[in-house]
């Protein structure tokens, strides 16, 4: 047998175990042994389809040996053939005898390094006659084939009855998923120890992203965060210039984000961790790439003490935690190669947040050259509230227009992926189409569409209903959960739980979303959920099932619920938990105890969204009741987003209690005024701001409405001077169509040169410099007024960036290297006077003749042998000095 054969028959082992893994019965498992395939193949009918199956399988196999191969011939080139084969077939032999009894083998946490002791637990050593290379190889092949025994197992569609006719039907797009997750994994060598385990742990587990809707399969419903993840915008403050995120971390290694539910904050944090993994940032983070990462969301601690050092892997790594080298954590954070990433302070409840806060400083102290990034929800901390351990603040933005239309770009690529069909990949173009002409034309679609976790729900609703979009968040969310408690079994033709129907779902998952909420709690334990379904179930005589069998049933159908670690279940986003939890309160009456708690922040969107559950009389005892307390004048203007009928005295009084908020405060604060609606415009033309902030945020407020009626208003302040209210006006242009705010605001302001750098752009103006949005990068009708551009070290411009400006009488271009050819420049012969190219790999400077009225050509000294053939009267050619 030759080392090629040996490695096939070994990846055909290793997809026979991922087999039995993926049939998800520990019984049928360990009683079928390396027979499961035969099992999966028996529930076939056709001998074609029996075929076509064996096909797929064995081109797992060869992918598996195809990622082996390089270890073998890197790490072992020098070990004889027959000491190579004798370590393949022993690592066959040991797979092939493994027997899976054990539950947790199919949880769906699994890692290669729990699979690898298990094994090893239960087959007798298989390396007595191996030599200490071959041992070597033995272990290196054993444990990188846990890992893909793994990936394949999860890269399959959830098994059930019509999961052979998936597997089947999408067989190519299945391969090519796996072989895309093998290929992420990091390369093992022979000298990985623990951290090299453990990275791959962390990129395996959190390389992978909700995309919500995606498909009505929960294996696909995982889209890789290489491929999902936009890069969102933030402020250094919440009146700021706007840049992207990774430009922001490069610059500080202590960073709390603030950002609103649904903005990614945790998606942020595991991109950061899978980059770190994997040591593969992009350029501007590139002193991160040798960082080791540490993900600690606070909700898991909600009812216990938080986490030293040495429980950092707590949340990823448990199985391999006894491996872990004694202070191994602590040792990374000393060196200043530790990352600790803290989700979700907004996760505690308020009388404990003193408490992280002293337990950050603590770290802090003790590990003063970590890196650290900590997230929030605004209303739980303000931004001075890590000042005093020199945490710099960024405050995440919703999406703008450019961000919006990426995203539902890849959302509708990742539903084209795993169509069978050219008619079915044209109907999905067809809606990718046609939702981003609805964006486009109504405004309360673009103002949801800047959420990540809404543009997904956006993106999967206007599907489901045929291009037929909510009106409002409430409507948007009685949709969406219709879609997952009601149509999506339906419409598979999967049996539900007898007397199980919508109103009984949403009345136990409102009743434990609202428990959650009442006791502060983020998540719970299994058992005490179950107890509370049985609670609630003994007023159900319809629902013919146990608390234990709805409540998997939940889980596993609904896509609300999740097990995110063992033994505990959350809600898939907190966003859903509200609405729930809102609307039994509703139902329960308690606007008592909405009051009671609407201070809080936890409690914030619970009463905004308690108002639209409400009846009238309800609404008006709750809002009636929120104004008798007198400090909740913000969050009753807030409220009436979701208010569909409101009494005019009631109303009136809010409007009126709304006028005194202003100008806004904050940005929090601007974005409730935008929130309630059209009569604000009224209040907003009205105000008067007089300091910047204030300003600011008064253009903030009008911008957010998102409605075209604002235009006018903002646009009296393009005769403010100042540098932080020009950069708002600036900032305001994502929300509203590019052709009309340039005509209604921007083409008042004198700004007349442009610089693009490589993470940042910035126009010139009276005042000085202005850094402006991202947009700014990539809009192609700029304002037409400018005359001057720089790019200067950018990695992404060439000249099509330049297509809206008409007239430009000056262009430097240094260190561009995609500008390879100045094709295209002759639009500017009749204007441009003076012109650098500097460190850019262009041959073809000689079209530079078709610009007649060039007085001034500056080039570096490596294009100076190109200027002799258009050297003529009136052009000065110098040589540039950088």
């Amino acid at each position: 047998m030759s080392v090629e054969v040996a490695l096939f028959s070994l990846g055909t082992v290793a997809v026979r175990t991922a087999t039995k893994l993926w049939l998800g019965d520990n019984k049928i498992a360990a009683e079928v042994g390396a027979s499961a395939v035969d099992v999966v193949s028996g529930k076939l009918a056709s001998s074609r389809d029996k075929r076509k199956l064996n096909r797929l399988l064995e081109n797992f196999a060869e992918a598996v040996a195809l990622r082996l191969e390089p270890i073998i011939d890197a790490e072992f080139r020098s070990l004889p053939e027959h000491e190579r084969l004798a370590a393949l077939t022993a690592v066959s032999d040991t797979f092939e005898q493994a027997s899976l009894r054990d539950k947790d083998l199919f949880a769906a946490d699994l890692d290669a390094g729990h699979l690898d002791r298990s094994i090893r637990k239960r087959v007798p050593s298989q390396t007595s006659l191996l030599s200490a290379d071959g041992t070597a190889l033995y272990d290196l092949l054993l444990k990188e084939c846990c890992g893909y025994v793994i990936e394949i197992s999860r890269g399959l569609p959830t098994f059930s009855p019509d999961a052979l006719t998936e597997l089947l039907r999408r067989d190519r797009e299945i391969l090519d998923g796996i072989r895309e997750v093998l290929a992420r994994l990091p390369q093992r060598d022979r000298s990985a120890g623990f951290e090299y385990d453990y990275r791959q742990l962390v990129a395996r587990k959190l390389d992978h992203v909700e995309m919500f809707g995606v498909t009505l399969t929960d294996a696909s419903r995982r889209y890789p965060l290489s491929v999902a993840y936009i890069s969102l915008t933030a402020s250094s403050d919440e009146l700021g210039p706007v840049r992207r995120v990774e430009d922001l971390l490069a610059g500080s290694r202590r960073l709390f984000i603030r950002g609103e539910a649904g903005l990614g904050k945790t998606t942020l944090l595991h991109w950061i961790a899978v980059r770190s993994a994997l040591g593969d940032f992009p350029p501007a983070l590139s002193d991160w790439n040798s960082t080791v990462p540490f993900f600690v969301p606070l909700r898991r601690y909600a009812s216990r003490e938080l986490p030293s050092p040495a429980a950092f892997l707590d949340e990823v790594g448990r199985h391999i935690s006894d491996d872990m080298p004694r202070a191994w954590v602590a040792d990374k954070l000393r060196s200043g190669s530790g990352v600790v990433l803290v989700d979700g302070v907004d996760e505690l409840a308020l009388d404990r947040r003193d408490e992280v806060r002293t337990w950050l400083r603590d770290l802090t102290d003790a590990f003063p050259s970590a890196r650290f990034v900590v997230t929030s929800r605004p209303g739980a901390a303000q931004p001075e509230w890590l000042s005093g351990s020199d945490f710099a603040v960024l405050d995440l933005q919703a999406m703008g227009r450019a961000d919006v239309r990426e995203f539902v770009r890849r959302w509708h690529d990742a539903m084209r992926s795993v169509c069978a069909s050219d008619d079915e990949r044209a109907e999905i173009d067809s809606f990718e189409e046609g939702l981003i002409a609805q964006l486009n034309t109504r405004g309360h679609l673009r103002k949801l569409a800047g959420y990540p976790l809404l543009c997904a729900l956006l993106c999967a609703l206007h599907k489901d209903r045929r291009a037929v979009l909510p009106n409002n968040r409430m409507e948007l969310y009685e949709v969406a959960l219709q879609m997952l408690l009601e149509r999506r079994d339906a419409e598979r033709r999967i049996a539900p739980v007898a007397g199980l129907e919508r109103t009984e779902k949403i009345l136990l998952l409102g009743d434990l979303a609202y428990w959650l909420i009442r006791n502060g709690n983020s998540d719970v334990e299994i058992p005490r959920a179950i107890a509370r379904f049985e609670e609630r179930l003994a007023t159900m005589p319809q629902v013919k099932a146990s608390g234990a069998d709805v409540y998997r049933h939940l889980l596993e159908r609904s896509g609300l619920l999740r097990e995110p670690v063992e033994g505990r279940i959350d809600f898939i986003h907190r966003t859903f938990q509200e609405f729930l939890a809102a609307g039994a309160a509703m139902n329960n009456d308690d606007v008592g105890v909405v009051v009671e708690n609407a201070h809080l922040d936890q409690w914030h969107q619970v009463v905004v969204m308690a108002v639209g559950h409400s009846s009238r009389s309800q609404r008006e005892e709750l809002l009636s009741r929120m104004l008798e307390r007198g400090d909740l004048d913000l969050l009753a203007l807030a409220c009436l987003e979701t208010a569909a009928e409101l009494n005019f005295p009631l109303r009136r009084e809010i409007q009126l209690r709304a006028a005194k908020l202003l100008p806004p405060k904050s940005v929090t604060a601007a974005k409730v005024f935008a929130s309630a609606g059209e009569f604000v415009l009224d209040l907003l033309a009205n105000c008067e701001p007089r300091t910047v902030k204030g300003t600011a945020a008064t253009i903030r407020a009008l911008a957010e409405t998102e409605l075209e009626e604002a235009l006018p208003i903002i646009a009296k302040y393009t005769e403010d001077q100042r540098i932080g209210v020009l950069e708002e006006l600036f900032r305001s242009w994502s929300h509203f169509d590019d052709r009309m705010y340039v005509d209604a605001v921007l083409s008042k302001l004198n700004v007349d040169t442009i610089r693009f750098g490589d993470t940042y752009t910035l126009v010139q103006c009276e005042s000085g410099w202005l850094s402006v949005p991202p947009i700014m990068r990539v809009a192609g009708r700029l304002l037409p007024t400018i005359r001057h551009v720089l790019a200067i070290i950018n990695l992404w411009f060439d000249l099509d960036t330049l297509d809206g400006f008409p007239e430009l009488e000056s262009l430097v271009l240094d260190f561009c290297p995609k500008v390879r050819s100045l094709a295209g420049i002759e639009r500017w012969g009749k204007s441009l006077r003076h012109l650098t190219v500097a460190q850019c790999p262009v041959r073809d400077l000689d079209r530079v003749r078709d610009l007649p009225h060039l007085e001034r050509l500056t080039v570096s000294p490596d294009l100076m042998p190109q200027t002799v053939s258009i050297q003529r009267p009136g052009l000065e050619i110098l040589r540039y000095h950088g």
